[in-house]
């Protein structure tokens, strides 16, 4: 008897396999050739399975960038003892089937960049040995499961952006107490950030960009000093920037506030994020002047501060600009579009780095003269200086820029010839 159940075990699988092929290889002929039942082995040594134990269960069953497309079999529910599934960069569209919630041995499930569309089936919460769950850049819709924040206890990834979810973030979420990995964005989520996101202490990625989402984001967040990276950009939030932030957040190395509607001031402790790569803080309404200390952030690569109400004048505000020599690594700088940035541009502007490569001051009141050394910027691509009130001659050093693919200086009142 216990023959028999094991050739009924292992037919289940051949034929859950033989159904997947069907449903996924569409006009693809080339796909697949190895999965056919004259291949010495049987189904363990076709492309992409690999099975485990005497009874040669599917324990995993992945296939990444193979030019499948057609629909995922709802056949695949029956592996019982799947452990990964990843399909990840086909073309499969239809929906997700809910006989993956069967699958209650799954770890990691990655549909990645697909066509997959419809809702996200619910009792994909009865995986409850999910570790890993990428869905990103399909056409998924409906809401996120809150179920999924009640069940999913291991899980570590979830990656649903590039999707078309819409709803309120599900608070349930806050549950899932190993998550390191929460990417939400560019969908279309509504509503307020849950406050109860900030649970998640071993939060290390928070990526909830390019959404609906409203109201001052919950001072909760400020407690998961673990993150490394948080993007709330392009959303509708609002209040200022906590002014502590920088004692928050000692491992913080990306971080993207643009696209909002916060105001106040430019926190100065801002300074202490010493690992901090990349700050967008772009437009906003943001005022005040640049914080001074801005050059202790010698990791920085990426400092956006362009479109909001920034101040400076000749008396001060523009000690930013020598403080930033200090980094050594910084790649762009945009300060454009701050009507209330005045004064002569700083001649220490051509100490920065000889690693930038982009430098806005565009539509801003800056005047003076282009500084006779921006020569030195030997790395610069792009340099933004149009709609400025910048006078004088363009210095004959401009020509040391062999690596400059776009110069505007229009709508300026310089004057002489070309160099």
């Amino acid at each position: 008897m216990f023959f028999s159940a094991l050739l009924a075990t292992e037919a289940d699988d051949e034929a859950a396999l033989l159904a997947f092929k069907a449903a996924a290889v569409g006009g693809n002929s080339d796909a697949l050739t190895s999965w056919n039942s004259s291949t010495g082995g049987g189904y363990c040594s076709w492309e992409g399975v690999r099975c485990r134990g005497r009874h040669r269960r599917v324990v995993a069953l992945s296939l990444p960038s193979h030019g499948l497309t057609g629909v995922l079999s709802p056949a695949v529910g029956n592996l019982s003892s799947l452990r990964i599934l990843n399909l990840t960069n086909n073309r499969f569209s239809g929906n997700i089937p809910a006989s993956l919630g069967r699958l209650r041995h799954l770890r990691i499930l990655n549909l990645t960049q697909n066509a997959f569309f419809g809702p996200l089936p619910a009792n994909l919460s009865s995986c409850t040995s999910l570790m890993v769950m990428h869905l990103r850049s399909n056409q998924l819709s409906g809401r996120v499961p809150s179920e999924f924040g009640n069940k999913l206890t291991r899980l570590r990834f979830l990656t649903l952006r590039n999707n078309s979810f819409t709803g309120s973030i599900p608070v349930s979420l806050s549950n899932l107490s190993s998550l390191s990995v929460l990417q939400l964005a560019f969908n279309q989520l509504e509503g307020t950030i849950p406050p109860n996101l900030g649970l998640l202490k071993d939060l290390l990625s928070l990526h909830l960009g390019f959404n609906n989402l409203s109201s001052d984001p919950p001072a909760t967040l400020y407690n998961l000093s673990s993150m490394e990276i948080m993007q709330i950009q392009y959303n509708l939030l609002t209040g200022s920037i906590a002014t502590d932030i920088g004692s928050r957040f000692p491992g913080m190395q990306f971080l993207d506030f643009a696209g909002n509607q916060f105001i106040g001031h430019i926190p100065a402790s801002f300074s202490n994020l010493t690992s901090l790569q990349f700050l967008d803080l772009s437009e906003n309404s943001l005022s005040g002047y640049i914080p001074r200390s801005v050059g202790k952030l010698q990791a920085l690569l990426v400092l956006h501060l362009h479109d909001n109400m920034l101040e400076a004048n000749d008396r001060e505000g523009w000690e930013f600009i020598t403080s930033l020599s200090n980094c050594s690594q910084l790649g762009e700088l945009l300060i454009s579009k701050n009507a209330a940035l005045t004064g002569h541009l700083p001649n220490s502007i051509v100490n920065l780095s000889t690693t930038l490569q982009i430098l806005g001051f565009a539509d801003t009141r800056i005047r003076g003269s282009i500084p006779v050394a921006i020569g030195n910027l030997v790395g610069l691509q792009v340099l933004y200086a149009g709609n400025t009130c910048i006078s004088g001659r363009i210095p004959d050093s401009i020509s040391k820029l062999g690596n400059l693919t776009r110069l505007y200086l229009g709508d300026t009142n310089l004057s002489g010839q070309i160099p």
